[in-house]
């Protein structure tokens, strides 16, 4: 036997992909990563799914040390297998690391000089992330060599777009969200990396949470795109910050996707959040559902949930129902709440949550993720397209593969919930452009990003102009896992 059978189950999701299988998660907890990050507050999103991945040594070095015993504590908690240390970069520390380190990760840009150029005399054969958060923006690059990255110059030059843990835009819901965006992106290329799967590109890549563009940088500077970023002002944050506090946002499902959204949502400030499961967290939870944690197996997920969530924001507001969503118990759950977001781990729930907030007008956060990809778009009844109107009609049971068969990359679903999260914030306070009309198609193995034009389908059994469906219908659940 390859590994022990209480870490099988706990990575079951990642053996189960050939790409991985049972030697490829052994290599994994037996990386070694070197996390170079100017606080303990922008690292702490990459650091939860590295540890829930499996890689089994993560050394560490924050300009700002502040929160990290608790940061340290909920890891441990996570995931006792995996060891997180403090690099102190003495000449044996040093000469050890040189000699095992699988990959270099630099998060953000406010470091001392001599940080830097450390990694550069040191560490410069090391394969190396390259990761920029800014206002609902960033770059992220990966590297064989870090002196052949354009950015390195960007880091050390300290340009202004990107905000420092002093500046009182580093706690804006957008920095929010492109730090655990960032995070979740920068935890998929370790793992690549340490496994040496293909689609590492050197081409770096740009995002903008806003109005959800991407682009692969080739020829283009980093620096015509990040110039362009200019940090909210203060009373645009103020304002936003207040419509969040009085905002209710429901999470159905606190699994794979629900995990980061709720994460997200609660640092953000969204003032009530609702919380819909009935299961009880397992060891094989806990490769990708960043709320749930060892010494919380057999606890009502719900429960687990608040525990986490509440230790990030103690007035975060949450209401648990710990409860199956159900034909009879849907219209009474969602109804007091104004944006609600998918997080389930089966098709049949998936159509019925999308057919309930089409008859409760709800705006609805969808997405579903399997093996390396992910699929993403914004339901805002009658003013554009729902699920239907892509995927009319449930298929038979079987026809899919669920996560339970197919597995998937555990920061995958860490991916599409920060999306989901960034959607509902949109929704909520009005800002930016919203996937309504739109479908995001996620490639892990590329790093790819796909944005295309939907419409609403006349034909739609359930908002076209002839509709069938005109009351909930409930499909019976064959198989958990079919998203997550």
């Amino acid at each position: 036997m390859i590994l022990p059978k209480e870490t099988i189950y706990r990575y079951m999701r990642h053996i189960i992909m050939p790409e991985i299988s049972g030697p490829g998660q052994k290599k994994l907890l037996e990386s070694r990563v070197l996390i170079l990050a100017e606080s303990v507050r922008d690292a702490a999103p990459l650091m939860y799914y590295l540890v829930a991945s499996g890689i089994g040594l993560i050394k560490y070095h924050f300009e700002v040390t502040e929160g990290f015993e608790d940061l340290k504590e909920s890891l441990q908690d996570l995931n006792p297998e995996i060891l997180v240390e403090k690099a102190d970069f003495s000449p044996v520390d040093n000469e050890e690391l040189k000699s095992c380190l699988s990959c270099q990760i630099v998060f953000g840009n406010n470091f001392e000089s001599k940080s830097i150029e450390l990694l550069k005399a040191e560490f410069d054969t090391v394969p190396t992330i390259l990761a920029l958060p800014s206002d609902w923006c960033g770059i992220i690059q990966s590297v064989r060599n870090i002196k052949d990255s354009d950015l390195l110059s960007d880091f050390l030059n300290k340009l202004p777009y990107i905000s420092d843990s002093s500046s009182k835009v580093s706690s804006s819901p957008g920095i929010i969200f492109s730090r655990c965006f960032l995070g979740a992106l920068v935890a998929i290329e370790t793992i690549k990396i340490c496994l040496n799967l293909k689609g590492v590109s050197e081409n770096p890549l740009y995002f903008n949470l806003l109005n959800m563009d991407f682009k692969k940088l080739k020829n283009e500077s980093v620096k015509t795109f990040l110039y362009d970023i200019q940090p909210s002002s203060t009373e645009f944050l103020h304002d936003l910050k207040s419509k969040l506090a009085l905002s209710k946002v429901l999470i159905v499902g606190t699994g794979g996707l629900g995990s980061p959204a709720a994460y997200a949502l609660t640092l953000a400030g969204v003032g009530t959040l609702g919380l819909t499961d009935s299961d009880k967290v397992e060891i094989s939870n806990l490769n990708r559902q960043i709320l749930h944690s060892t010494s919380r197996i057999g606890m009502p997920k719900v429960d687990s949930a608040e525990m986490f969530l509440k230790r990030l924001n103690p007035d975060i507001n949450i209401v648990k129902y710990e409860t199956l969503f159900a034909k009879n118990n849907a219209f009474e759950i969602i109804k007091d709440f104004d944006v609600i977001i998918d997080g389930v781990d089966n098709l049949p729930t998936r159509y019925l949550l999308n057919d309930a907030c089409f008859f409760a007008e709800k705006p609805l956060a969808e997405a579903g993720v399997l093996r390396f990809d992910g699929l993403g778009m914004t339901i805002f009844p009658k003013r554009g397209h729902c699920y239907r109107c892509i995927f009319p009609e449930m298929p038979p049971a079987g026809s899919i593969p669920s996560c339970s068969e197919s597995g998937i990359l555990g920061p995958v679903p860490g991916v599409m919930g920060f999306i989901e999260a960034a959607e509902t914030v949109k929704i909520l306070t009005g800002t930016g452009k919203t996937l309504i009309d739109r479908l995001i198609i996620f490639d892990a193995l590329e790093l790819d990003f796909r944005v295309t034009d939907v419409k609403r389908d006349d034909r739609c059994p359930l908002c076209g102009q002839n509709p069938y469906i005109k009351n909930l219908i409930e499909y019976e659940i064959k198989c958990e896992g079919d998203a997550l």
